[in-house]
């Protein structure tokens, strides 16, 4: 029984001592390290699938997440992901049958995919959709 307590214990401390530590480095990074531009932009005038990402960090940790989604659409969705993925695998160590079915789905990941790739062209085109 003490595994299994331990265990729970990890599982919630070792995710959020983490994902603390990431936040403090992230803002460390967002204040003093300052990025080169993105050399897709600025040689080729096209939007690379990380452009926008260190600024939708940034928004994030702001707390703004439409400007976040507004920047780089796939850093709050992969956040949202991950997130979900970890809920099934929290309530799994506390005995809770839980299952997201759409994550475990191959055609669900592939209309992902699908949306991801379009856009990521179609920001290209599409003003509305482009980083700020």
């Amino acid at each position: 029984m003490r595994g299994k307590a331990l265990n729970r214990i990890l599982v919630i401390v070792i995710p959020l001592a983490g994902a603390a530590l990431l936040w403090l480095i992230a803002l460390f990074v967002a204040e003093n390290v300052t990025f080169w531009p993105c050399p897709s932009y600025t040689f080729f005038g096209i939007y690379c699938p990380g452009c926008g990402t260190t600024r939708a960090v940034k928004a994030l940790l702001g707390g703004d997440i439409l400007l976040a989604i507004r920047q780089n659409a796939a850093i709050p969705a992969l956040i949202l992901l991950a997130a979900l993925y970890y809920l099934e695998f929290a309530l799994k160590i506390f005995g809770v049958r839980f299952r997201i079915q759409p994550l475990h789905n191959v055609k669900f990941m592939v209309i992902l995919l699908v949306l991801w790739l379009a856009y990521f062209i179609l920001r290209n085109f599409i003003p509305a959709i482009a980083p700020i």
